[in-house]
């Protein structure tokens, strides 16, 4: 694990927008990214790695030195990480017209996460279980999923009662 000083996501108004732009709830994409990054912004999830050298959560004190792991470390390696305050993957980038520095910035990276979670209760019909499952392994209701979603609910309810 890499840690250098850890600054963290200091602008609410970013999940209100975004999950009013998206109509989802704004206390569960708070939650998604109090489970996945504790809400800090300049977080590298390895997801795997050769020898799993790399894998993990790697924490830095600024966009750059995590941008400059990501291009001069991770990307020449092919590696699949996520990145930032709700840990979006990589494969979202291309898709989304984003180079992974752009993750690194909240409001960017909170939007996408809310895009994302509404395609996802779109798919699953407005279940947030199901949506959440999605958002964590790419597949609807997989039992480390459905552990996930439990996961960002009770954050939900111990942070904001319900």
């Amino acid at each position: 694990m890499s840690i250098f000083f850890i600054s963290g996501c200091s602008n609410k108004q970013y999940f209100v927008n975004s999950a009013e732009k998206y109509n989802i709830n704004k206390d569960t994409l708070r939650a998604i990214a109090e489970v996945e990054s504790n809400n800090e912004s300049n977080v590298i999830n390895v997801n795997a790695s050769i020898f799993n050298i790399q894998k993990g959560p790697h924490y830095f004190s600024n966009w750059f030195f995590a941008n400059l792991y990501m291009d001069t470390i991770l990307d020449p390696l092919f590696l699949s990480y996520d990145v930032g305050v709700c840990q979006i993957n990589t494969q979202h980038l291309e898709k989304n017209g984003l180079d992974n520095e752009d993750l690194l910035d909240d409001e960017i990276n909170i939007e996408l996460a809310a895009k994302i979670l509404r395609y996802n209760l779109n798919l699953c019909r407005g279940n947030y279980i199901c949506a959440l499952s999605l958002y964590n392994t790419g597949k609807k209701n997989s039992a480390k999923g459905i552990k996930y979603a439990h996961k960002v609910l009770m954050m939900r309810k111990k942070l904001y009662g319900y």
